[in-house]
This record gives structure tokens, sequence and C-alpha cells, in this order.
């Protein structure tokens, strides 16, 4: 059974900590690609500073040589709010007979108890949580650690076994960069250049983006 990972944000900009989580789960799990999703209307954080344009340009610069990442438009597309269980189940509609993974980072599936249908999330696809290795195993609520223990598996084979319902966690050493610590830099004209894709930094510069907002 084919494995696909689904990765979404707000990519603004795209960065290298992105890519390394997109890459390292491909390996880590042998899913078949990685379809990287740009909010379009995000509903828990305010509207992306760059346009729907500039994210999709920047995106596609970013992992035009990577073979395992793919963009995926469906919530830029939509131009409504982008709720993940909205787009899971327009996932499940294509890739009916596929498993789907859902990856997310700790400090993100820590809020998912606040998320649109979250108990739902597991009808339509697996989720991928990425620790560091060493991380606090805390969670944020007793009913996410309850909701834990029903679905979790220990086992990555199991993810292949059905197209949906288990929460698997996996170390992985991410880097430490944030969208939004880069967009201050920009604005504070200090260097980034080891943060951000090459050929995305190039456009950034040549559109003049985030040069006066952080």
């Amino acid at each position: 059974m084919p494995l696909i990972g689904i990765l979404g944000g707000t990519f603004d900009p795209i960065h290298n900590g992105h890519i390394r989580l997109a890459l390292e789960a491909r390996q880590q799990l042998n899913l078949d690609h990685v379809r990287l999703i740009p909010v379009n209307i995000p509903p828990h954080r305010s509207k992306p500073v760059a346009s729907p344009l500039h994210r999709q340009t920047m995106l596609s610069l970013a992992i035009d040589n990577e073979k395992d990442l793919c963009m995926d438009l469906r919530e830029l597309n939509s131009n409504e709010t982008s709720y993940t269980i909205n787009t899971l189940k327009s996932l499940r509609k294509e890739f009916n007979n596929d498993s789907l993974c859902l990856i997310l980072g700790k400090d993100a599936f820590n809020k998912i108890d606040s998320w649109k249908d979250w108990e739902t999330l597991l009808d339509y696809a697996h989720i991928i949580v990425a620790n560091r290795p060493g991380e606090d195993e805390t969670f944020s609520s007793q009913k996410l650690e309850q909701w834990i223990i029903q679905h979790q598996t220990k086992e990555a084979a199991s993810l292949k076994e059905k197209l949906a319902g288990n929460i698997y966690f996996i170390n992985i050493p991410m880097l430490d960069i944030s969208s939004s610590n880069i967009r201050q830099s920009f604005s504070d004209n200090k260097a980034v250049d080891e943060l951000i894709p090459a050929a995305a930094l190039t456009y950034i510069k040549n559109n003049h983006l985030y040069q006066d907002t952080a």
C-alpha cells in the first residue's frame, strides 16, 4: 500500500527546517512522496505576510530538485479558511486506496485538541508526530494523552496495514528555525543565507519580500 506524507504550513517563507522535516519523515517511514500544502487562511494564527502567489512560488523553487517532495495547492485554490479536517477529506477522495500520513511537529500536535473536529482526523489519515531527541514527553491535556494511548502504534509497518487511524512518533533532529524569526531577520537586515533554500532566497530578495514587516 502506498504511503503518502502530508506536511502543511504557511511557508511564509519556506525554510530548511520544513525541508528537513519532510525529507527525514520520508526516509524514516519509506514514504512514496511528501505533499507540502501551503495554507490559505490559517484558523489559529495571523494572516500570512507574503501573498499566496509569492508563497507558492517560493515553495516551488525550494523543492524543485527534491524528487520525493511535491507541492499541493488545494488549500490555496479553495480561497477558504484552511481546516486540516477538510484537507484530509479532500485528499482521501483523491487517494482512496493509499495510506495518508499527516506530519506534525510536537508543538503543533500539542495544540491539536483545539482544531476543528480533531478527534475525526484519524478517520482520514495516520498522524506522524516529529519529536526532537530527548524532548519532553508530556502533553497539553489529559484528553490528548488518552487519545494517544488509544491510537498509538510503535510499529512503522502498521502504517501500511490500514489507510488511517494510527499515531506514530518519530525522532528527528529538527533545525531550530522559524519563519517568524526569518521575517524578523529580513526586517533587521540580518543574514539568513543558511536558513532558506538558495532559489527561494533569491526570489525573496528580487521581490523585496519581508523588508518592512516582521
